[in-house]
């Protein structure tokens, strides 16, 4: 190899040798974006709460019941109190009765039919007819004890009401084994408030209606009371400043299904997107893992390539070493 060669290779090998190590800088760099990245996976690893199963002895409570005679009494609250020879508590207790209740229903697009059928612009004295296939009947009153009895008790829970303040005519009619009220202002109303003369039933106003039935209510009291209680400090008789009576109680282990099942649905819902986020991490982070190694594999190759280069230098800077004494000889001769 000629000296002007040697040259050309050395300088060669020199710019690959710099472009080597460029894009081994290159890589180490993306190599340490990388590991940034693997680091904030595994913060986030770290910052997932795990979420825990709820268990049911935190649903679960002592009850403590006793019978007055006429229904099943359940205490609610215990406070002890001083100052009293006679009391020692002031006790919350409540039962569950069954409740005479006047109730509002509104009905949308209620189909009222009118006698006779409306047809604007005439407009003679309606009556009320239906209410889509329910016959109506016009109240009238001492006819009938039940239907007395419920009126007076819807007009009792609905003062605000138009039932309550009509002084009109006031008519009924049975759905579903049900007796519904309605008054004849509203009947007419939503009566002839159809937009589609053809089609008078569709598209009316609402129409209140009003029912009674019994419904079952939690009625409770707060009392001054004497407690008892076993050698395990589970309440054995309880008796009231109102009553002369001593009521033995009964204790049951009771568990609130409903907001347990609330809560172990809350848990699995949790559970899903715990999952989620830990597959998100672990395939993000299968990527990183991924990437990091084809870069590894690269840079040793570059590594490999580096030591041949410089290898093959040192050749070529021995060559033209040679060359350069040889010409060196030839001039002194």
């Amino acid at each position: 190899m000629g000296m002007a060669a040697s040259q050309a290779r050395y300088l060669a090998l020199t710019a690959r040798k710099t472009n080597v190590e460029y894009e081994g800088q290159q890589i180490n760099q993306e190599r340490t974006a990388l590991a940034n990245q693997s680091a904030d996976a595994f913060n986030q690893y770290l910052a997932l709460e795990v979420p825990t199963a709820p268990s049911t002895q935190d649903y679960t409570k002592v009850q403590y019941t006793y019978n007055d005679g006429f229904v099943t009494e359940a205490i609610e609250d215990m406070t002890p109190i001083s100052g009293s020879s006679d009391y020692n508590y002031l006790v919350t207790h409540y039962r569950y009765v069954d409740v005479y209740t006047g109730i509002r229903n509104t009905k949308a697009n209620p189909q009222v039919r009118l006698n006779p059928p409306y047809s604007p612009p005439y407009t003679p004295p309606y009556t009320p007819a239906y209410v889509g296939n329910s016959e109506l009947t016009l109240y009238t009153a001492g006819a009938d004890e039940t239907l007395d009895l419920a009126l007076e008790q819807i007009k009792k829970d609905n003062p605000d009401d138009v039932i309550a303040s009509t002084t009109g005519n006031i008519y009924y009619y049975t759905s579903y084994g049900k007796t519904y009220f309605a008054t004849e202002q509203e009947l007419l109303a939503s009566g002839e408030s159809g937009k589609d003369p053809a089609h008078p039933t569709e598209q009316q106003i609402n129409l209140n209606t009003y029912y009674a039935a019994y419904l079952e209510q939690k009625i409770s009291a707060t009392e001054n009371a004497f407690v008892e209680f076993d050698n395990e400090g589970r309440v054995e008789s309880i008796s009231y400043e109102n009553s002369s009576a001593t009521f033995m109680v009964d204790t049951e282990t009771i568990t609130d299904d409903a907001a347990y099942n609330d809560a172990m649905n809350q848990y699995n819902y949790k559970k899903a997107q715990y999952e989620k986020s830990i597959q998100d991490i672990n395939a993000k982070t299968e990527i990183i893992q991924q990437e990091d190694r084809t870069l590894e594999l690269r840079l040793r190759q570059l590594d490999t390539e580096q030591k041949a280069l410089t290898t093959e230098m040192e050749a070529v800077a021995a060559v033209i070493k040679k060359n350069v004494e040889s010409t060196f000889k030839t001039f002194s001769n």
